[in-house]
């Protein structure tokens, strides 16, 4: 299904559509799910040695790939936890959902922990960009040597604002990440799967229809809510260039 529409469209032309997985804010609740960000995949990269060498001997002036990589994956956000990559589209949402409270309990955030990112939860997860770092290739702590890391590489899951274009938010990550010089040394950039989010119109007949019948179904006011776009399967490029 996810391949077939595109190849046929007129086939699944329609005046409404319903997303139906992703549920209501809170039970109860009568919810309709307006939106759905997007996502992009980057992934950064660094050879600094052609193989590693011994901290003792080398560590303070050799150049180590983690270290590298580390301060660029520090440049994506401020202080606050916001996204800080210029060109990435966030607004304020005026929808429903969850509380704070309601929020901590689905995501298990420990007890103590603060939440990252400033404004509205939903300004924070349905209508602003996110970065996560999903994957970083790193010595492991179990097998750690005394070695200044020759190659270090990160892969970055992306998420979109609604309305903005999958490959526009990717290209301003990844141009924020070629202009840094951690060290003054560049990294390798390269693009991941891209999906786009969606936005969609309530104004119209459709959602008139929808919201009255959520209403007398549930005997509550209906709320809008947002989610995320499927996501494509990961896929990192080969390792660009491996020390010997």
């Amino acid at each position: 299904l996810t391949t077939y529409p595109p190849t046929n469209p007129a086939m699944f032309a329609a005046d409404a559509m319903i997303i139906g997985d992703m549920g209501s804010v809170r039970p109860g609740v009568p919810t309709l799910t307006v939106a759905l960000r997007g996502m992009a995949n980057v992934t950064l990269e660094v050879t600094t040695l052609a193989s590693a060498k011994h901290s003792g001997q080398y560590g303070g002036a050799a150049p180590d790939a983690l270290l590298v990589v580390l301060h660029a994956l520090a440049s994506l956000h401020d202080a606050n936890g916001d996204v800080a990559v210029e060109g990435l589209r966030r607004e304020e949402w005026t929808g429903g959902g969850s509380t704070e409270e309601e929020f901590r309990a689905l995501a298990e955030v420990a007890d103590g922990m603060p939440l990252i990112g400033t404004g509205t939860l939903g300004s924070r997860v349905w209508s602003g960009p996110a970065i996560t770092v999903i994957g970083i290739d790193a010595p492991a702590v179990e097998t750690a040597v005394n070695g200044v890391s020759p190659y270090a590489r990160a892969v970055l899951n992306v998420r979109v604002h609604p309305e903005q274009p999958a490959a526009e938010a990717q290209e301003a990550v990844m141009r924020h990440l070629r202009g840094l010089r951690p060290f003054g040394i560049p990294l390798e950039v390269s693009a991941g799967p891209t999906g786009d989010g969606f936005a969609a119109r309530t104004d119209t007949a459709a959602y008139d229809a929808a919201r009255a019948a959520w209403s007398a179904a549930w005997g509550a006011p209906v709320v809008t809510a947002a989610g995320r776009a499927p996501t494509p399967p990961v896929r990192a490029p080969p390792r660009a260039a491996p020390p010997a």
